[in-house]
């Protein structure tokens, strides 16, 4: 219908005209020109947002534990390259190949001097892993987690996390703290006389 009303208005043929040949009124002849001049605009393509995500890692040394219940903890860490490398010299050994593994000490209500703790319990983790579900822990309890390497039968720690406390599972005694507070004091030591640290602290400062 558009296109004959077109065909009639270039015969120079009047709106009136033109809605008596076609059965329309003269309304709906302007109607339908009017609307054929206003063409609808096309809204430019949606902007895609800026596709991000969480660096995997942000270049430097460290373990965090977060509680994921009273009986699960989840630990995350990230070891630069240049704490591997220097690792892998002490150990004489490639650190691709080293057992690696979580050391979880129990330090409940404990000033924790690297030797005091209630109990010790040691998990392997895969190769490539930088995190890890430890699994099976006490609720109610403060717990502190090194992450090093298993070399000759030894666990050799490489990083210490801050304490962190496992929710009970009972309700807590009226005017009881719903979480115990602690306190991150020692950090991990290699042998006897070696110090991760401080081996780190020498190569840095060389």
């Amino acid at each position: 219908m558009l296109e004959k009303i077109h065909e009639l208005r270039s015969q120079s043929m009047s709106i009136a005209q033109i809605a008596k040949e076609c059965g329309l009124t003269i309304g709906q002849v302007k109607y339908r020109l009017q609307k054929d001049r206003v063409k609808p605009v096309t809204p430019p393509p949606a902007r895609k947002e800026l596709e991000w995500q969480l660096p995997a890692f942000y270049g430097r040394d460290i373990v965090k534990v977060m509680t994921q219940g009273p009986t699960v903890l989840f630990v995350y860490w990230e070891i630069t390259w240049q704490r591997m490398r220097m690792v892998a010299s002490y150990l004489q050994a490639d650190y691709r190949h080293i057992k690696k593994g979580l050391r979880l000490y129990d330090v409940t209500e404990r000033l924790f001097d690297g030797k005091n703790e209630h109990s010790v319990r040691d998990v392997l983790v895969q190769e490539e892993a930088h995190s890890w579900y430890v699994k099976d822990v006490e609720p109610g309890r403060t717990y502190i987690v090194d992450f090093g390497l298993y070399e000759h039968n030894r666990f050799c720690p490489i990083l210490r996390s801050e304490t962190m406390v496992t929710p009970r599972q009972s309700k807590a005694n009226w005017g009881e703290p719903l979480v115990e507070t602690a306190h991150d004091l020692a950090t991990p030591s290699w042998f006897e006389n070696f110090s991760s640290y401080s081996l780190y602290t020498k190569t840095s400062n060389k």
